[in-house]
């Protein structure tokens, strides 16, 4: 029983490990340069990274929440990372739900798309956002027409100005698709990672 349990435990340790190649640590701390170079300077830069299933894409998010984790004060929360995961029905309606569900709000879905943005800029600020993580990117371009791509690109683009912090969309390769259908949003996202088991390109 003993042993039994001795090689459930390492398991779950073996599990547990992140093991990093060299793309993964490239993306990594290509983020944390942009959280860096933000808090120096002020300067928001946006990175798209981009790879299969099983690159590590959560993964690099849920590391990057464990090295700058959500602190819990009487008055607020203090969110230096903030890390969404777009929902698979990709409306503007749907993540700016999801937006201020992460960020703590009572009501998530209530309200307008302008009253929704309002309050998640508002949130943003007052737990002192200074990173967005939006893991699953390609979710805003799987659902809807060619006009409902553009609709939630331009949402995505004015909430990136409105809350002037940096940015990493994370993604499968047909994010790409939502950018092409929006150039202003497309102009934000000027360098690129790939996530690739045993190799690296960047753009």
């Amino acid at each position: 029983m003993d042993r039994l349990q001795s090689n459930y435990d390492a398991l779950l340790r073996f599990e547990e490990e992140n093991i990093e190649f060299p793309p993964f640590v490239t993306a990594f701390k290509a983020i944390e340069e942009q959280l860096t170079l933000f808090r120096r300077t002020g300067i928001a830069k946006h990175l798209k990274v981009l790879g299969e299933s099983g690159t590590g894409k959560s993964t690099l998010c849920k590391l990057l929440v464990q090295k700058y984790p959500r602190i819990v004060l009487p008055e607020r929360d203090v969110v230096p990372v903030l890390h969404v995961s777009v929902p698979a029905s990709a409306t503007v309606a749907a993540v700016s739900s999801e937006i201020l569900m992460v960020l703590g709000d009572p009501d998530p879905n209530s309200g307008t798309i302008q009253a929704r943005t309002l309050r998640i800029i508002t949130l943003c600020r007052a737990c002192g956002v200074e990173l967005l993580l939006m893991d699953e990117a390609q979710h805003m371009h799987d659902r809807g027409k060619h006009t409902t791509h553009y609709l939630v690109g331009d949402w995505i683009k004015r909430l990136l100005d409105e809350l002037s912090v940096p940015s990493a969309f994370l993604g499968l390769p047909q994010f790409e698709k939502l950018l092409q259908v929006n150039e202003q949003l497309r102009r934000r996202f000027s360098r690129r990672l790939w996530l690739a088991l045993g190799q690296s390109d960047e753009t």
